[in-house]
């Protein structure tokens, strides 16, 4: 039997070059309180969200500017350009993650389609937390931006930084291939 292939997936985030691992603008930084997301397990443990592409990833971040017209100055957060790192989950793990895409996994958890899109952070939290205790090591799901992306959350007592290979981030401009895309999508202009 051949080992499954690795995931390839993606996060945009304030890039600050000097910070070192783990620490907040580092491409492995996990934001501490997460309490608000919608599949947030109240830090019990962190949770890890990825996009299934670089476009996703950038307009995840730049979904707040619908209807403006973007310009170099909203590439940056908290003073820090915006990037784009890729994170290779391997094979062995990405098996581990429940797709509630996936009918099979829907009935095992019995869940429906429609409680995974709800805006209650109760609900879609109950079954990230749900998804945690089957024993799984993340889930994936469309993204609230359209069904044609996924997002990917990993959780941290079940995926260390240290089972992820992370690229070497890239910073984003204007011309980027995923920052055109996304604002395509989002209906954003690009100065």
């Amino acid at each position: 039997m051949t080992a499954a292939p690795p995931v390839v997936l993606w996060r945009c985030f304030p890039w600050d070059r000097s910070a070192t691992p783990g620490a907040p603008f580092s491409p492995s930084h996990l934001q501490a309180g997460q309490t608000a997301g919608r599949f947030d397990l109240g830090d019990r443990p962190p949770v890890r969200y990825l996009a299934g592409s670089d476009a996703h990833a950038i307009a995840e971040i730049l979904q707040g500017f619908r209807g403006a017209t973007l310009t170099p100055a909203h590439l940056k957060r908290h003073g820090w350009p915006l990037a784009i790192a890729t994170f290779e989950v391997p094979g062995s793990i990405a098996e581990k993650v429940a797709d509630l895409g996936d009918p099979a996994v829907l009935l095992e958890l019995d869940r429906r389609p429609g409680e995974l899109a709800h805006h209650d952070r109760v609900i879609t939290q109950g079954i990230a937390r749900q998804t945690h205790d089957a024993g799984y090591a993340g889930l994936k799901w469309w993204s609230a931006l359209t069904g044609a992306w996924t997002s990917t959350v990993l959780f941290a007592d079940r995926v260390s930084v240290d089972d992820l290979t992370i690229s070497v981030p890239v910073p984003i401009t204007l011309k980027s291939a995923g920052v055109v895309e996304a604002a395509n999508r989002l209906g954003i202009a690009l100065s």
